[in-house]
């Protein structure tokens, strides 16, 4: 009886944890995009006073997903030797002093710079976040979890849209950067008080798996790469944070000039579509623990496409403001694999090389996510604002995943993962 006791103590401290560092991932989750995307949310005010044409600003923009995948790039060499803390205070410290030398730039260059620098601090907080999720929540659970810390993502540009631009109307967009650098250094604080890396730190036993020695940054890239499923996820993430970067660049701007919505209602259709792919995002990761991974992905790159012509549609032809909310409100199905994409790696390789296998596959997607807005940008340049063709260019970069993932995705229904994690039964 004393042995249940214990146990049934030892589960309820667990579950508490859990919740607590889910919560602190969460938290950083949403100062990671909201940072990243506060720009995209206050585009306008910002041209204005800096002066900045569409591809300038598109550029802008598009810039920090370069210099996020050069930071997952630098912090994946080290993620087998660096704690989840250690990552999320670095990440959390870094990007919250950018975003305070952010609200004092007074040109191009400055803004530019800064963009840079806060990109690849942000990098480290989605690798200790991820790191974070492996470390305290077992194989069954991971893609449900993975898809709430993304869900937070896109509340985050949500609340970009809805707050950001009454606050820069209000108040100017200088003070809503300051808000979100002081919000982000709070967060930091926060992880460097409170952040467990694991269970084993108080004193639980964890998860029992398999694969978990530590091995260099070389060997562990080529255990990677010999595998497709860095690629499968590669592309993934690419078809996804390019639907979210374009859609969130020149939806509302596209929604203003062509449809002739007023900009305070602009607000509410980005709002909308952030909270379309938080839904989708829950959702799409209670699927995906239920259904095989791989076909979640490709479903979910279909999906994208579906979502980028049902924009391009709405700078084709006149439409009432309710179809454009329903526009909106469909579009979060372009991140529906969102929980898949990230816990198919942790299923397929070891727990030593899984928060790795995110940080080289976030690369080929942050590729995407700077092409996606600057490259939407360069055609309403060439076409003298024309939105319709932007976003047929963005519906066909969409096609490309698609195809690239029906192929490369396909997996045999016998096939079982190449690293299989048992959790242990406390733990389910």
């Amino acid at each position: 009886m004393n042995l249940n006791v214990h146990a049934k103590e030892g589960q309820t401290q667990l579950r508490r944890w859990q919740i607590g560092m889910l919560t602190l991932a969460l938290v950083g989750e949403v100062f990671l995009a909201a940072d990243w995307y506060a720009f995209a949310a206050v585009i306008s005010f910002v041209s204005e006073t800096l002066h900045l044409d569409p591809a300038e600003a598109g550029f802008a923009q598009g810039i920090f997903a370069l210099a996020y995948a050069f930071g997952m790039l630098a912090w994946s060499q080290v993620t087998t030797r660096m704690s989840a803390r250690s990552m999320l205070l670095m990440g959390l410290v870094g990007t919250g002093v950018g975003m305070v030398l952010q609200t004092f730039v007074q040109s191009y260059v400055e803004l530019i710079a800064l963009r840079l620098l806060i990109g690849v601090f942000d990098a480290a907080i989605f690798l200790g976040n991820m790191k974070l999720i492996f470390g305290w929540f077992p194989q069954s659970r991971r893609a449900s979890v993975v898809g709430l810390v993304l869900a937070a993502y896109s509340l985050a540009i949500t609340l970009d849209f809805a707050l950001g631009i009454p606050l820069s109307i209000a108040f100017g967009w200088r003070t809503f950067f300051g808000a979100l650098a002081a919000g982000t250094l709070i967060t930091g604080l926060a992880n460097w008080l409170f952040v467990k890396n694991d269970p084993t730190e108080i004193g639980h036993p964890g998860f029992a798996s398999e694969g978990t020695e530590t091995t260099s940054s070389l060997a562990a890239f080529r255990l990677l790469v010999s595998q497709r499923w860095v690629f499968v996820t590669a592309v993934g993430i690419s078809a996804a944070v390019a639907a979210i970067a374009g859609t969130a660049t020149w939806v509302v701007p596209a929604y203003v000039k062509f449809q002739q919505v007023p900009v305070e209602i602009a607000g509410l259709i980005g709002m909308a579509m952030g909270l379309s792919q938080v839904a989708f995002l829950i959702v799409g990761g209670y699927i995906s623990d239920r259904v095989r991974k791989t076909v979640v992905i490709r479903i979910g790159a279909v999906l994208g496409l579906v979502s980028a012509l049902l924009f391009t549609v709405s700078t084709v032809y006149p439409m009432s403001l309710a179809s454009l909310f329903v526009i909106a409100g469909l579009s979060g199905m372009c991140v529906l694999s969102g929980g898949a994409i990230f816990s198919l790696l942790s299923e397929k390789y070891s727990p030593a090389l899984a928060t790795a296998a995110v940080g080289y596959a976030e690369i080929f997607g942050m590729i995407a996510n700077f092409l996606s807005p600057w490259m939407m940008g360069l055609f309403l340049n060439a076409t003298n604002g024309s939105f319709t063709h932007a976003f047929l260019a963005f519906s066909a970069l969409q096609v490309v995943f698609v195809v690239v993932l029906l192929v490369l995705a396909r997996e045999a229904s016998s096939a079982k993962s190449a690293i299989v994690v048992r959790d242990s039964a406390i733990a389910n």
